[in-house]
């Protein structure tokens, strides 16, 4: 017997790459059981650009975030949500931060490192950077 999959609403993030002067990525590790980019969650109705532009600003006091002129869009198939029977719609966007908003970043927490692309390199095994 065929099962049918209901059309599901759409699991809608951002995924924030944040590269400060010195080209170091900003990495959160408190969440996820390995270090992982910042991302956020969005509403049905939330445009991908002001959810990024408000995030940055709640979270990481970025005022007027620089947003690259490349950003990837990643949306799950109908046949990769068999287990969960969600979609998921990503949006990546390459944010260029100052030394400052950088120091603030890293001076959050523990839980926030920055790593130059060698570093990632040598964590690939304890990062997360897939959408």
């Amino acid at each position: 017997m065929a099962t049918s999959h209901a059309a599901s609403v759409a699991d809608r993030r951002i995924l924030l790459l944040l590269l400060d002067d010195q080209d170091r990525l900003m990495l959160c590790g408190g969440c996820c059981g390995g270090w992982t980019v910042p991302q956020a969650l969005l509403g049905a109705g939330a445009d991908f650009t002001d959810g990024a532009t408000q995030y940055l600003t709640e979270r990481f006091h970025i005022e007027n975030p620089r947003f690259g002129s490349v950003y990837g869009v990643r949306e799950t198939r109908e046949s990769d949500c068999w287990e969960h029977d969600q979609r998921t719609v990503s949006r990546v966007f390459i944010v260029r931060i100052s030394t400052e908003e950088s120091d603030s970043f890293q001076a959050m927490s523990p839980s926030h490192t920055r790593w130059e692309i060698s570093e990632l390199k040598n964590h690939h095994r304890t990062s997360h950077l897939r959408a």
